[in-house]
């Protein structure tokens, strides 16, 4: 029997509409918020094999790791949030916006470590003007590995979330400061 995943969770709350986070962050580019940790963790420096987007279930991609290791990435789902005009929801509601995807074929270190993993990002409406953002990523670990996965790979991972959502809220807030208008609506 193939081992249960060990769960890793992270939320940070953007002072932006659920729609503008996700337009932010969904597409931008990953070696800009997963830089790596404490050289340890490798960091995204490039993404291949997709087309032109990459924003529709079972579009696929290869991420590319700072030690040389790779993974792919194949979106399970996708629901970009609508505003409170897109769709006439009750006054101040928006719709939680979904982008998760399944991780497979490690590369380098994980792959000794690891089958697989998922990851799922909800942009939940918070109050007014608010988004709470939810990352949540299970690793699974490969038979007798999961000691490792939990208590040695784990506690370096929650740093690197956290700091890597830092970087995802950070964004958000430079993207505002540069102008960009929160949708209309939302």
């Amino acid at each position: 029997m193939q081992p249960k995943p060990v769960l890793f969770t992270v939320v940070g709350v953007s002072f932006s509409e659920p729609r503008f986070a996700f337009d932010v962050v969904v597409p931008r580019d990953d070696s800009t918020l997963f830089t790596g940790f404490a050289g340890v963790l490798p960091a995204v420096t490039a993404m291949e094999n997709h087309g032109e987007t990459y924003d529709h279930v079972g579009d696929s991609r290869t991420v590319r790791l700072s030690d040389g290791g790779t993974f792919r990435e194949e979106i399970v789902r996708y629901v970009r949030p609508h505003g409170v005009v897109d769709a006439n929801p009750p006054p101040g509601e928006a719709s939680t916006g979904h982008f998760d995807y399944d991780v497979t074929t490690f590369t380098g270190l994980l792959s000794h470590i690891v089958s697989d993993a998922t990851a799922r990002w909800t942009y939940a409406p918070g109050t007014t003007g608010r988004t709470h953002i939810t990352w949540a990523y299970a690793y699974r670990p490969l038979p007798g590995r999961t000691f490792v996965v939990r208590r040695l790979i784990g506690p370096l991972w929650m740093r690197y979330m956290r700091r890597s959502m830092r970087n995802v809220l950070a964004a958000i807030v430079d993207e505002r400061r540069a102008g960009t208008p929160e949708p209309e609506g939302a």
